[in-house]
């Protein structure tokens, strides 16, 4: 790269920071501090403590309640997304355990025709 292509790159570089940062009436100072702030250190709300209520028992106890309304690893609710919701579910459970007649547990990968 020649002198010229790397003066025209930094000058190019300088100006979209400069357009990027807010201007304040701080001048130079200001903007070397708002470059600092955003860019390296990050915006004061990033810093802030925050606290949640966090119960971890919650959670085992909605495991259940998921196990039995979708299914283990929501299997139930992958096959009820997969029948659709038209009013033609029944035709179309048909229509799947007649084609994966023969195949292991659905894994197509192994007979696919």
């Amino acid at each position: 790269m020649g002198s010229k292509s790397v003066a025209l790159i930094a000058a190019i570089l300088i100006i979209s920071i400069l357009t990027s940062t807010k201007v304040t009436a701080q001048g130079p100072f200001g903007i070397i501090k708002n470059l600092l702030q955003e860019n390296v250190a990050g915006n004061p709300v990033i810093h802030q403590k925050s606290e949640y209520d966090f119960d971890p028992e919650v959670a085992k106890k909605r495991r259940q309640l998921f196990y039995e309304t979708h299914g283990y690893r929501a299997e139930k609710f992958i096959e009820r997304i997969g029948v659709g919701i038209d009013g033609q579910e029944d035709e179309r459970r048909v229509e799947q355990s007649y084609r994966d007649q023969g195949r292991l547990n659905g894994e197509h990968f192994i007979n696919f025709p």
